[in-house]
């Protein structure tokens, strides 16, 4: 899970970051959080996409405040979580403006925000969409995995195929196929990895993608291959 924190008192970005770290450590579950002290310097280092699973806004901040920020953020992402960090109750109708997810009360406390983040986690869980996370240009990118077409091996490279760009990132393909948690991606090549999503036709040397691409099919990986397209679209899990 990844947190993203703005808050202008440092001071309660690290008690804050402490109670995550603790929560993650009883609940076994990996996280990363990435703290901002102002909303000017969260939008400066996410200008391409906002990666994280949840953001927690501080409301009272300098010259923007977290529902000016929430609102900048929601004209790129309408689906990220927002929680409003506050200690007036005053702001919870401006936060029906921008979706948020949930209000703190300041001071918070470890109970309250054990609940928060377990009701967070969860609703992660049940969430149908999944989200890969790589690092592109000097930026952090979080890409939703249904928007991949292809993943294509080129030398030391990786290049990660949607329908209306392509990000080149230094890896190895078996590094990105670990990191995809959808089951919908299938080798095909030992230098193309395929959503079968985005498959329209099948032949013994090649696929047809729904951009008009054509990705070949190596003679060791077409059985296989062959099978989980038909199952994928009679709606049998692979």
């Amino acid at each position: 899970m990844i947190i993203g924190l703005c808050d202008d008192d440092k001071t309660q970005l690290e008690y804050l970051s402490v109670l995550i770290k603790t929560w993650a450590n009883v609940r076994n579950i990996f996280c990363e959080i990435k703290t901002y002290n102002s909303a000017e310097e969260l939008i400066f280092e996410n200008m391409e996409s906002y990666a994280f699973d949840i953001l927690i806004l501080d409301i009272q901040m300098g010259d923007m405040n977290g529902i000016e920020l929430a609102k900048k953020i929601r004209t790129q992402d309408e689906e990220l979580m927002i929680i409003f960090l506050t200690g007036i109750k005053d702001y919870v109708l401006d936060g029906y403006e921008v979706n948020a997810f949930r209000y703190i009360l300041k001071p918070v406390r470890l109970d309250n925000l054990y609940i928060l983040l377990d009701e967070v986690n969860n609703k992660l869980k049940k969430s149908n969409k999944k989200y890969y996370i790589f690092n592109y240009s000097g930026e952090t990118i979080k890409l939703e995995q249904g928007q991949i077409l292809y993943i294509e091996s080129i030398k030391h490279y990786v290049n990660i195929v949607t329908l209306d760009k392509s990000y080149e990132i230094k890896s190895t393909i078996n590094q990105v196929f670990e990191n995809l948690e959808h089951e919908d991606f299938i080798s095909v090549h030992r230098s193309y990895i395929v959503n079968l999503k985005h498959v329209d036709r099948i032949n013994k040397s090649s696929c047809m993608l729904s951009n008009g691409v054509e990705v070949p099919i190596s003679r060791s990986n077409y059985k296989n291959f062959n099978e989980a397209f038909i199952k994928y679209y009679r709606g049998q899990q692979l």
